[in-house]
């Protein structure tokens, strides 16, 4: 860990959560992909209730994971605006 990546966890410590959170979305994609191979099936005309729960999951994982990297590149914005503002050059 370089000292600026230190410094900016201490800023900014949420940002240790947001990985964790987007690598257990990660997991959890691959865990009903390996679950249900036929998420990304047409539809036939009843799907079972798991396999469309499932489906809903996965939608929700990728609005989730958007709203993550939204919030981590506005952190990161935050943080380097901060260190340009320290810099003394």
């Amino acid at each position: 860990m370089t000292p600026q990546h230190l410094h900016h966890v201490l800023i900014a410590p949420e940002l240790i959560v947001v990985d964790l959170v987007e690598s257990a979305l990660i997991a959890l994609e691959r865990a009903l992909c390996v679950e249900h191979p036929l998420l990304d099936a047409p539809p036939p005309t009843q799907h079972p209730p798991v396999r469309r729960h499932a489906r809903d999951v996965l939608r929700r994982v990728d609005r989730l994971r958007m709203s993550l990297r939204a919030y981590r590149r506005v952190v990161h914005d935050i943080l380097r605006e901060a260190d340009q503002h320290d810099s003394p050059f």
